[in-house]
């Protein structure tokens, strides 16, 4: 009898210790980061500058090809390097670095940069004739 009172009185006292650690007031300690002067937050960025794009979550695709390729992040707000695999995926999807900034930052794209590349692509009078000349040759049937 004595070993069933000591047992009751037991769980009575877990009890009113599980009800008294409930009761207790359990407040969260926030700490906020300070930024540096002359940095700006993700509070500072006005979102509805930012495209409809540029929402868009990084996506990788279906196929299994291994290109490097930019998207936008929303929460760093910088444009990341990940892995496109060649198909599907959405547009959030940019070859350069600079593209991504253009659209989703607002940067200007360098003038040097793109004279460059302009230059590169175009061909000269004479590149274009030995083009057309090559390419006619080529469709031509071989004479016996």
């Amino acid at each position: 009898m004595c070993y069933r009172l000591s047992l009751i009185a037991f769980s009575v006292l877990i009890s009113i210790v599980c009800v008294q650690s409930a009761a207790v007031d359990q407040t969260q300690l926030v700490v906020e980061k300070q930024q540096p002067e002359g940095q700006t937050t993700a509070d500072d960025v006005d979102a509805t500058s930012v495209p409809e794009q540029c929402y868009q979550p990084k996506e990788t695709g279906r196929c299994f090809a291994l290109f490097y390729r930019f998207a936008y992040n929303l929460d760093t707000h910088a444009c990341e390097e990940f892995v496109y695999g060649g198909c599907a995926g959405n547009s959030n999807n940019f070859e350069t670095k600079e593209q991504c900034e253009q659209l989703c930052l607002g940067k200007s794209a360098p003038s040097t940069a793109a004279s460059a590349t302009e230059q590169s692509t175009e061909l000269t009078p004479e590149q274009q004739q030995a083009a057309e000349t090559t390419t006619s040759s080529a469709n031509q049937p071989a004479s016996d």
